[in-house]
């Protein structure tokens, strides 16, 4: 069972409450909880200052409509019909507000474009993946030149467990094909390989150190998701 002291655990509800994902009366708990323990307030803090600065030093851009359905349609694919207990350490809490954080998180990147990008519009693929309970690991922008941007949302060392995280993508026939090593932990970029098509999904599998022996996945995939265009 976990407690309010498990790091994993106040990580979740943190990343929740500050993306707005938190709602009713889980909010007013976890405000509770922040008034009476300042270590957390002080996790919080940090948390909007990550996020809000990026927010705050760009402008403001109306996306495509294309981007709006398809975040309502994962929306409609990942949330329950109806949520009756919001059990903190329940399964369904946790898969629906993973999924309103990626999306949110997807929302965030194709409205607000880096720095590098606003010069004149350059379309860019972006991608979030999850785990198969739906938790959000990886966020992924591939731009126009051939770039991949890849960052964690969180520490994937204890997942790793000394092994490679490689990245491929995995078209709908054929072989998935390699896109390079991950790090487990903060920002990765990678070259799009020459010959890899239209990307239309993303996996990460765990391989041997220095990468799969075969030019295939050689291990479990742990986490995939669905790359959108803005």
């Amino acid at each position: 069972m976990k407690t309010y002291a498990d790091p994993q655990l106040r990580a979740r509800l943190t990343a929740d409450y500050v993306s707005g994902a938190m709602r009713g009366g889980a909010r007013r708990r976890f405000e509770g909880l922040m008034a009476a323990d300042a270590s957390l307030r002080r996790q919080v803090r940090d948390w909007e200052d990550d996020l809000y600065s990026l927010v705050w030093a760009v402008p403001a851009r109306t996306p495509p409509a294309r981007v709006w359905r398809a975040i309502r349609k994962q929306l409609h694919q990942k949330m329950p019909a109806r949520i009756k207990n919001w059990d903190w350490n329940g399964m369904y809490l946790w898969r629906s507000c993973s999924a309103v954080l990626a999306a949110a998180v997807v929302a965030l990147v194709v409205i607000w474009p880096t720095q590098a990008n606003r010069t004149g519009p350059s379309p860019q693929r972006v991608a979030v993946l999850q785990s198969s309970q739906g938790q959000a690991f990886l966020i992924i922008r591939a731009d126009a030149s051939g770039t991949m941007y890849v960052n964690t949302l969180t520490n994937l060392t204890k997942m790793a467990d000394g092994h490679a995280l490689e990245l491929w993508s995995m078209p709908p026939k054929g072989a998935p094909i390699s896109l390079g090593l991950v790090a487990a932990n903060g920002s990765t970029k990678l070259a799009i390989p020459q010959g890899v098509g239209n990307m239309k999904k993303l996996g990460i599998s765990l391989e041997p150190p220095g990468g799969s022996p075969s030019g295939l996945p050689t291990g479990p995939v742990v986490m995939t998701g669905d790359v959108l265009l803005s």
